[in-house]
């Protein structure tokens, strides 16, 4: 590469860059269907599969299902007080 197309690539703006892909990427998520966001949480699964063989292991597995329950516990008494 010459110096001026390193020079042109570091002074882009990257901020505009970083801002314009999270508004595509918020409105395309609004937008999906919940069988499409399934599929891509599965996608991002079995992709993460791929990298780390042994992910999830039992402790990760246990510790996401704490977080489930706390959650799902939350949204319970949100639902109840507004009852």
């Amino acid at each position: 590469m010459k110096p001026a197309e390193i020079r042109d690539y570091l002074e882009r703006e990257w901020k505009l860059a970083r801002e314009l892909k999270d508004r595509y990427w918020a409105e395309r998520k609004r937008g999906l269907a919940p069988d499409a966001a399934l599929r891509i949480g599965d996608g991002l699964r079995e992709h993460a599969g791929r990298l780390r063989p042994a992910w999830p292991d039992a402790a990760a597995r246990e510790a996401d299902l704490r977080v489930h329950t706390r959650v799902s516990e939350s949204l319970r008494r949100v639902l109840s007080a507004h009852r």
